[in-house]
């Protein structure tokens, strides 16, 4: 049985027992309410049936990737729903897994649709060079929401983000880390990857702006799942729990995405990695090894996926 803190709340135990966001305060902050937990609860189940049903509904009548490629839907129907939370007093429970919520969504259609905007706006500007504005547009506009979290939510619901740290631990694990998440990306094949649909790069061409493309994104994306949606679930929920559920929602984030390749068999991929990056951040204290190591893999396998290698 685990034992019981000062304030009440089970002390985590086996490998979480030593993971702590910062060091404790001379008075323990008080364990989360009922309702609070009750209400992120609702928030997360909410926006999941929601967030599904614009996902899926669609298929019935139409082909919703010819109709919305960059999955507008999706960000509209978060943001509506973080729009009622922050309107309604009765909704504040549920705001910070909104905003985490909103903050996947939201920075994802933008990310898909600069290249486009950029082509219309700009003609002359390059494939490559227009995938790394994305970038750079996908991780301000989750920089914006990482603010917004912190001017809106009250010092006990705020996300634990983990970026004030990064001591020689976390760069050993980013660094090991990174060695073994290029090795099984090398050695797993193809179709658990869903790698059979990216184009081929030639480095010398694509890769000074891919590769930035590529650390901005995984930038964004931890950001977005271990930073603000697993840091909003510590708060109401216990640490393996918090980071089940980040798990979870970051390998079923990705049936959004239109792979050319199959999809079906990426997402236990995604869940297993998802869940791997959350439990070193909590057990490192830090977000910089999960970004360091997704940025690293990123830039790896799209390197890596050239003539010769799976199946090309």
């Amino acid at each position: 049985m685990p034992q019981a803190c000062r304030s009440g709340r089970p002390r985590p135990s086996g490998i979480y027992r030593r993971v702590i966001d910062t060091p404790a305060p001379a008075a323990a902050a008080p364990a989360p309410s009922t309702t609070a937990r009750r209400g992120a609860a609702a928030g997360l189940a909410a926006v999941a049936v929601a967030l599904g049903l614009a996902l899926l509904v669609p298929r019935i009548f139409s082909d919703p990737v010819g109709v919305d490629p960059y999955d507008v839907r999706l960000a509209a129907v978060s943001l509506l729903l973080l729009g009622a939370a922050l309107a309604l007093r009765r909704l504040r429970d549920s705001r910070a897994v909104l905003i985490a919520v909103a903050s996947i969504t939201a920075p994802f259609c933008l990310w898909s649709a600069t290249p486009r905007v950029l082509g219309i706006v700009w003609p002359g500007l390059g494939g490559n060079e227009r995938f790394a504005w994305a970038g750079v547009a996908q991780t301000v506009l989750t920089g914006a929401f990482v603010a917004l979290a912190l001017w809106v939510l009250p010092a006990e619901r705020r996300p634990k983000v983990r970026l004030s740290r990064f001591g020689l631990g976390a760069i050993a694990v980013a660094i090991l880390g990174s060695a073994v998440l290029i090795g099984l990306a090398l050695a797993v094949p193809a179709t658990w990857l869903g790698r059979l649909g990216l184009p081929l790069v030639a480095l010398q061409r694509d890769m000074p702006w891919v590769a930035p493309g590529n650390v901005l994104q995984a930038l964004a994306q931890e950001l977005e799942f271990r930073g603000l949606l697993m840091g909003s679930l510590e708060r109401v929920a216990p640490l393996w729990a918090a980071n089940l559920g980040q798990a979870v929602f970051f390998g079923l984030a990705h049936i959004a995405v239109q792979y050319e390749g199959p999809a079906g068999p990426f997402v236990p991929v995604t869940i297993g990695l998802g869940f791997l990056l959350g439990w070193i951040t909590q057990r490192t204290n830090s977000l910089w090894p999960a970004i360091v190591i997704h940025a690293v893999g990123d830039v790896a396998v799209a390197a890596a996926v050239l003539r010769g290698l799976y199946g090309y």
